[in-house]
């Protein structure tokens, strides 16, 4: 029998739910299934694509566990925080290790008929510690590059070498980027920050021409001039683009886009997956899209300002930041505004690792909005 004080609690933990934050991200999960279905395979063929069998599988456990952690306290998750990436940083020593090698990298733990890919979980693992670190220690002067070092050879370093072995340059480039923009939200000195983009600009150059692979500088120099090698580099986001101008206005019809169905779009079904659905569903369907990922992080900025705690605040504008360069990224690369580098599309994309991690982040993002400041 439920007793009545654990009823009343239950009404008032449903009253408190951020139910636009959970209904957008519902959104994205059910448009990111329906066009992976038509990506993944024709829809003549009997039967669903394995991708969408799969990704379904991911998403329904992902969901699940998004509504678990809603119920949990964000303290747990602080107090946790350096035990969840410590426990990451392992996995990824055994990716090393023991993890097969595919494609040449170097990226998966496989778990029966699953694939776990610990760097997707990391970016959520790193967002937890550093905003324990940046929670217990708070700066109204600001954090300079003397009191920045702690954390960086913590969290940040550590990570980024195993992550850079693997190798999946794009993903370090991503957690630096989170770092940098969970220091600049906790307060960064103006002079810190003008050094920090003076180095950063300084230094692409160099590791343009030193550290680099030739693989990666090819992506590089498709992003800068396409139609020099449009059979070979360049072809990805010159097919890209051609199939989301192809979508015009009201688009050609689900399953109807002639570049997915004849598959001139390598990886249509993850880094081109927004190409797909352009095409499919035009100009009016991208706004919406883009609309509800805008909406999903202007939820998570409200979360952050409204949080009972610093911890959840700073955890909250981390997740935000998540979510904002996966969209950033992922769409760059798709019009040829940035380097491809394999970065998801949130909810959209297929990937088991990538949906559940973004899952597990919005239920730790609605577990701090449902306690937030009255």
């Amino acid at each position: 029998m439920v007793s009545s004080a654990d009823k009343a609690a239950l009404r008032r933990r449903r009253r408190s739910m951020d139910w636009p934050l959970l209904l957008t991200t519902l959104l994205l999960c059910g448009i990111g299934l329906n066009t992976l279905y038509s990506a993944a395979g024709s829809p003549l063929l009997e039967g669903a694509p394995r991708a969408f069998q799969m990704q379904a599988l991911y998403m329904g456990l992902g969901l699940v566990l998004m509504l678990l952690l809603v119920l949990i306290d964000p303290r747990f998750y602080e107090r946790s925080a350096y035990i969840l990436f410590g426990l990451t940083l392992l996995l990824l020593l055994l990716v090393l290790l023991v993890g097969p090698v595919r494609g040449g990298a170097q990226r998966w733990l496989p778990l029966g008929p699953l694939n776990l890919q610990p760097s997707e979980l990391v970016k959520l693992t790193l967002v937890l510690a550093v905003a324990r670190y940046f929670a217990a220690r708070p700066r109204a002067e600001g954090w300079g590059l003397r009191e920045l070092a702690a954390p960086v050879a913590m969290f940040l370093a550590p990570v980024c070498l195993l992550v850079f072995k693997e190798p999946d340059l794009g993903t370090t480039i991503f957690l630096c980027v989170i770092f940098a923009v969970m220091s600049f939200v906790v307060g960064l000195r103006w002079r810190t920050l003008a050094v920090l983009v003076l180095v950063s600009g300084l230094a692409a150059p160099l590791a343009y021409h030193h550290v680099l692979g030739d693989y990666q500088r090819e992506r590089v120099d498709a992003m800068l001039s396409p139609d020099a090698d449009p059979a070979g580099q360049g072809y990805q986001a010159i097919q890209g683009r051609y199939a989301i101008g192809s979508g015009q206005v009201l688009g050609k019809g689900w399953g109807q886009g002639t570049q997915g169905r004849l598959r001139f779009l390598p990886e249509q079904h993850t880094d081109f997956i927004f190409s797909v659905f352009a095409e499919e569903r035009g100009y009016v369907g991208c706004v919406l899209v883009l609309a509800l990922y805008f909406c999903q992080m202007l939820l998570g900025l409200w979360v952050s300002w409204n949080a009972r705690e610093r911890f959840g605040a700073i955890l909250a504008a981390g997740i935000v930041a998540i979510f904002f360069c996966h969209v950033c990224i992922n769409l760059g690369g798709v019009l040829g505004l940035l380097p491809i580098t394999g970065v998801t599309l949130p909810f959209m994309s297929y990937g088991g690792s990538s949906v559940m991690t973004m899952l597990l982040a919005t239920g730790m993002l609605l577990s701090v909005s449902i306690r937030r400041s009255p």
